[in-house]
């Protein structure tokens, strides 16, 4: 994981744990308004409630478990935290490569445990990877790493 991605875990968890206790407030204001067997605000408030305590125990247990990788290494070859341009036959992409639980592709974070991710590690500019997709094989080449 990044340190960037440590971070940003950890800012998640705090501003869970401060909307849990207005959650918990929803419940029992829910839970107040009678028959529980037809209370819709009482049943969506417990979901919703037992949403936020999955999250925040998935984000624990990874944080517990959380490695930050250095940033730094040999330049030249993709590893977390790289940035890398690469091209294939839709045209050029930008990416910064990241730990497994850090993907978010809508902000151009791609997962070593992507398909393209984990064929880019180790590689070198110029390299052309193959990658397999539901579609089916697919190439890219480096084009560029920082």
């Amino acid at each position: 994981m990044t340190a960037a991605g440590l971070e940003a875990l950890k800012a998640e968890l705090e501003g869970l744990r401060a909307r849990r206790p207005a959650m918990v407030e929803e419940v029992a204001a829910a839970r107040s308004q009678g028959d529980l067997s037809e209370n819709f605000a009482y049943h969506d408030a417990r979901q919703h409630l037992g949403m936020l305590d999955g999250r925040v125990q998935t984000i624990e247990n990874t944080l517990k478990q959380a490695h930050v990788v250095e940033e730094t290494g040999v330049s030249g070859i993709v590893r977390i935290g790289s940035r890398v341009v690469v091209r294939d036959e839709f045209g050029d992409a930008t990416y910064q490569i990241v730990g497994p639980t850090e993907g978010n592709m809508a902000r151009g974070l791609m997962s070593v445990t992507a398909p393209l991710g984990g064929a880019l590690v180790d590689r070198r500019a110029g390299d052309t990877v193959t990658f397999k997709t539901p579609a089916g094989e697919r190439q890219a080449t480096i084009v560029s790493i920082s």
